[in-house]
Parts: structure tokens; sequence; C-alpha cells
């Protein structure tokens, strides 16, 4: 009976991988940042690069509570994607970062920027990823089995694999290889540049939005540090939450990043 439900999990998890990881080679022409930031993170790191680029465009800013705003008339970018649109409609008024994800318009461009992605062959489309789940937790209770049914050297490896299934991202293998491979072409500088303005050259906060999308919290952290502590893109708290009031606490009024777009600073 062991060997059955061996079989049966070993089988389970080799089709959930093949739903899961297949293929492994996708079209990555014309991702642009904020879709390999969805490939990176999924919708919220989408987000996050489109506030970044609405920043260092000298579009957005941030109120003392770390509400979002546009200054007025924003112009979308040259190749907008729906997640530019929805931000770009959500702020017409000052919105807190999680307010305007809630934004059912928000949501909802966040959702097509996965179908794009999936339609690429670079994620699992939505009912793929369903079912390799399902799949996966069949396999990973079958593995149990064959565990208390004796079989416990083939099973405990397979209920791991089936769990390492179940819990993994849904990049397909053609993501992650471009993933990785973008991540080798336009690696993460080492520190934050202190007396350069990056966007007072061409291409540059293009660049910045493009580390952002590849490399996440990491990269806010060299470019954006204050702007994104104070507006919550670091998925924590906003400027109202962690600092006082005062103009000092919030350096994001200020000159404190090289390529902000405000004008101010040094």
């Amino acid at each position: 009976m062991g060997t059955i439900w061996t079989v049966c999990s070993a089988a389970g998890v080799l089709l959930a991988a093949l739903l899961r990881w297949l293929p492994v080679r996708g079209r990555a022409e014309g991702l642009g940042a904020v879709r390999l930031a969805a490939l990176r993170g999924g919708g919220k790191a989408a987000l996050a690069v489109v506030v970044v680029e609405y920043r260092l465009a000298g579009a957005l800013d941030a109120d003392r509570g770390g509400r979002l705003r546009l200054r007025g008339r924003v112009d979308l970018p040259a190749e907008p994607t729906p997640v530019h649109r929805a931000v770009r409609s959500g702020l017409a008024r000052p919105l807190a970062l999680p307010d305007l994800a809630g934004r059912p318009a928000v949501q909802r461009a966040r959702r097509e920027v996965r179908r794009d992605l999936a339609g690429r062959h670079l994620v699992c489309g939505a009912a793929r990823l369903a079912a390799a789940r399902l799949i996966s937790e069949a396999a990973a209770g079958a593995a149990v089995a064959a565990i208390l049914h004796g079989a416990a050297v083939p099973g405990a490896p397979l209920a791991a694999a089936a769990l390492v299934l179940l819990l993994a991202g849904p990049r397909t293998v053609a993501g992650r290889r471009e993933l990785a491979r973008l991540r080798r072409l336009h690696p993460l500088p080492p520190a934050p540049a202190a007396t350069t303005r990056p966007v007072d050259r061409p291409g540059a906060a293009e660049e910045a939005a493009l580390l952002v999308a590849l490399h996440g919290r990491r990269a806010l952290r060299t470019l954006l540090p204050v702007f994104s502590a104070g507006t919550g893109l670091f998925g924590g708290r906003t400027a109202r939450d962690v600092v006082s009031r005062s103009d000092e606490a919030h350096g994001f009024h200020h000159g404190w990043i090289p390529g902000s777009g405000t004008g101010n600073g040094p």
C-alpha cells in the first residue's frame, strides 16, 4: 500500500512542477520596469514602481502624513501601463499608499498586468496556479499516507517537494531566467551617490525605476530611503505613524535624494 501512495505522490509532484514552472522560454520584449516589478514581486511591486516613476519625474509628492499627491496635470509616460493610468486617476485627491492600492481601478490594473505576464509565459496563469496548488496538496497528502504505511524514505522527500511547490511563487522557468539575466545586467549600486543628481542626465530616472523593479526594497533603501519610509513603500507604516510632524523629521520635503525631481537640495 505504501508503494501505491508513493507512486501517486510522485506523479502529483511531477504534474504540479510542470504546471508551475513550464515553459522554459517566454516573451520578454518590451516588458518595462512596471511589468518587471510585477514579475519580481507581484502587483504591489508594480504599484511601487509607478509611484517611484512619478516621483522621479517630479509629478508626485508626499505630505507630512505620508499621503501621496500629484502635482497639477500629470502626463502619462510614452508607453503607459494600466497601473500608470490607474494611479493617475486614483490620486485625484491625496491618498496613502494602502488606500491607493485598495482602489478597484488599481486592483484591476494590477490583475491586467499579471494577465499580460501570463500571456508571455513568464508567470503561471490563475487557473494553472490554482490547479498546481490543488495537485500539490493532493501529492502532500499521498506522501503522508505513504509514510504512515511504512514508506517513510520515499515519502518524506516527496512531502517536502509537494510543500515547496505549494509555497512557490508564480514565476515560470522563463520568468526566473529573465529576471536573473536582467539583475546581472543591472546590478544595484553599492551605496547612494551623495553628490550627483541622476535626473540631470538622460535616462537616469528610467534607470533608477528599473533598479527598483529588479531589486525592490534594496534599491529603495539606496535610492529613495526617506521618501520610501515616509510613504510606506517599504511595506511598513507611513510617516504619520513613525515620525513626528516637524519639517525636520520629514526629510522627504527637502532635497533628501539624488534625482528626486524636487529641485531642492544640493
